[in-house]
């Protein structure tokens, strides 16, 4: 292929944006994750979302990964800029380190005892010093005592689900920029530029709980991260560039990790990113110059691997290929990718992305299909539930009001009133707090509509059963019910839609914007967390077989249900054989609902108890 060909390259960025995502939808998502930050900070940490999402790139496989920076601890290089009333303070101590990592030491072992107590710490030569394996195996203890259910795993410095769907860490901050680091601040007069420099220097460095592997110390290393600075250096991309780098990692994910594992991960093609961006001039990243521009980047990771040279961006005298690759897994590694450089066409195009694209594209009856945001919403649903036990809805509610972008914010707040209804909800009083709890829940609710109509109206229908208003329920079940059908987009914690659907809730977000489309669109799960105020009692039993404080119900299967038990009680017989064939149909037909076993298995032992009342 001619490289200077503009016309195609033109016409690839565009094919290549429809699979990744324009700038309007990455834009998006990254505004979701940041509002998502700024919900679930809490007294005692700071959320950072990072990861391929949080940067923009919804990809198969892509990664998602939550910081949580502890506000009580501070760690500083020297003694003397430390602030010794500001909780625990923790000194790095480098000498004995592979550059990017550290050991932390405490200044007053007897503040870091009380503090640090159930992270675990290791005496050497008198000096305390915060045990990073330690500390992440009583960060997994703790998880794995709240999600008893779950299997948790340690992942590199975080815990994780068996599925790999996230990763939490909880980290330590530095306010000030590090002497190893120091040299980057100068090096570029082009890009990044000064203003985003400072910004970068201004906020500081993390420390996550991980060593050097095989190190002697490795129990007491902690690796020094940058993560807060990528993410600002990936949003300052042009289009271009991050197209480029989305493109690497298809052809990761897809070509060079199906051969070769983990031999080459995407933290080495986001480094190979920033040396490229800050060796060469903004306007060479253009659209007509695409495809030149994706040759480069596969033509640095050539050069890179056939040297065993990858310098880390910040401190550069961190090889992070350093002892990567025997002889024989390197020149295999390097046919693959020579042949990939020689024919880009026939990789690029085989990799299972391009081809899931070609066949929808080819299977459906739009001229255009393209990504949406659609897919990050899920984690909006998936922590928001977590929130509510340690943040007040007045607090959320003033972090929403700066939020800059008003549909995001209105979307997040309605969630969270949602989640927040059992929290002020106790039907066994009848007086005048039982009167305030229900015109608190009615202001709950009507916020909840806002982000999913049908489960705002699914758990006030919950509410009148409880209360024993059954013919009550039963019209706002049949209202609900009426709104949906198969235009809806289910969206759930293991979503995973096509680009079809994905490219209709784009459709319907521009024409309607954002919270308008979640409203009248999306179906989400009805969610009943503990203490399960609004969970009828005939389901009581499925509070045992729980793997979470969470039951989440399929929102048709659990309206029918409802409608099910309110007939129980008023004694209709022939409505409980109609709303029996209805909970029947809506299982065996899987109509909206989720094609995983929790919910399938959910489904099948409410149908269970269903039949125990025929």
């Amino acid at each position: 292929m001619n490289l200077e060909d503009t016309e195609l390259s033109i016409q690839f960025y565009h094919y290549v944006a429809d699979i990744v995502g324009s700038e309007e939808v990455v834009k998006t998502r990254r505004r979701i994750f940041i509002a998502l930050d700024n919900v679930m900070e809490s007294a005692n940490s700071k959320c950072i979302s990072s990861g391929s999402k949080a940067e923009g790139l919804d990809l198969i496989g892509s990664d998602y990964d939550q910081m949580f920076v502890c506000k009580n601890v501070g760690v500083y290089e020297s003694i003397h800029d430390a602030d010794l009333s500001h909780g625990v303070t923790l000194l790095m101590e480098t000498t004995d380190t592979k550059p990017g990592f550290t050991k932390l030491r405490a200044v007053n072992p007897s503040d870091a005892y009380v503090s640090l107590r159930n992270k675990r710490y290791e005496t050497v030569e008198r000096s305390l010093f915060v045990s990073s394996k330690l500390f992440l195996e009583s960060f997994l203890q703790s998880q794995q005592n709240v999600q008893t259910n779950v299997h948790i795993k340690i992942h590199g410095p975080s815990v994780s689900p068996s599925d790999e769907s996230y990763d939490v860490t909880h980290c330590f901050r530095s306010k000030k920029w590090i002497g190893p680091a120091t040299p980057w601040i100068s090096r570029s007069c082009t890009w990044p530029d000064y203003a985003l420099t400072q910004s970068i220097v201004q906020y500081g460095v993390l420390f996550l709980p991980v060593g050097c592997k095989g190190s002697v110390c490795e129990d007491l290393e902690w690796r020094i991260s940058f993560s807060v600075a990528e993410r600002q250096l990936i949003f300052s991309f042009s289009h271009t560039q991050l197209l480029c780098y989305a493109l690497m990692k298809i052809l990761l994910k897809d070509i060079i990790r199906y051969k070769h594992d983990d031999l080459i991960c995407s933290y080495f093609l986001k480094t190979i990113m920033f040396w490229l961006c800050e060796e060469s001039a903004a306007h060479q990243w253009r659209p007509e110059m695409f495809f030149k521009c994706f040759m480069s980047c596969l033509q640095r990771l050539i050069y890179c691997v056939e040297y065993e040279t990858c310098l880390h961006y910040f401190i550069p005298d961190n090889n992070l290929f350093e002892g990567r690759f025997l002889f024989e897994h390197q020149n295999a590694l390097l046919e693959t990718l020579c042949k990939i450089y020689h024919s880009p066409w026939n990789y690029i195009f085989r990799s299972a992305t391009f081809e899931n694209y070609r066949k929808a594209h080819k299977n459906s009856f739009s001229s255009n299909l393209r990504v949406s945001s659609l897919t990050c919403l899920k984690y909006t649903y998936m922590f928001f539930p977590s929130v509510q036990s340690s943040i007040s809805f007045k607090q959320i509610l003033i972090r929403m009001a700066n939020q800059p972008e008003k549909n995001i914010a209105t979307h997040l707040l309605s969630i969270t009133a949602l989640q927040l209804i059992p929290d002020v909800l106790n039907l066994r009083e009848r007086n005048k707090s039982s009167y305030k709890q229900y015109q608190i829940m009615l202001r709950y609710f009507k916020t909840g509509v806002y982000s999913s109509s049908v489960e705002a109206w699914a758990l006030l229908a919950s509410l009148f059963y409880k209360c024993g208003r059954y013919r009550e329920c039963i019209k706002i079940l049949n209202y609900s019910l009426s709104k949906c059908t198969g235009d809806n987009i289910l969206i759930t914690g293991s979503l995973n839609n096509d680009i079809v659907v994905q490219s209709s809730f784009q459709d319907l977000k521009q024409t309607l914007g954002l919270f308008l489309a979640c409203k009248h669109f999306i179906l989400c799960e009805v969610i009943m967390i503990e203490p399960y105020n609004l969970l009828p009692r005939e389901l009581a039993p499925l509070i045992k077989e729980r793997i979470s404080r969470v039951i989440m119900f399929p929102p048709v299967v659990y309206m029918n249900v409802l409608q099910f038990l309110c007939l129980h009680h008023l004694g209709d017989s022939s409505g409980k054989v109609v709303a029996l064939r209805d909970i029947e149909l809506t299982i065996r037909e899987r109509y909206h609902i989720s094609e995983t076993e929790y919910y399938l298995t959910l489904a099948n032992k409410c149908l269970s108890i269903v039949k125990s009342r025929i």
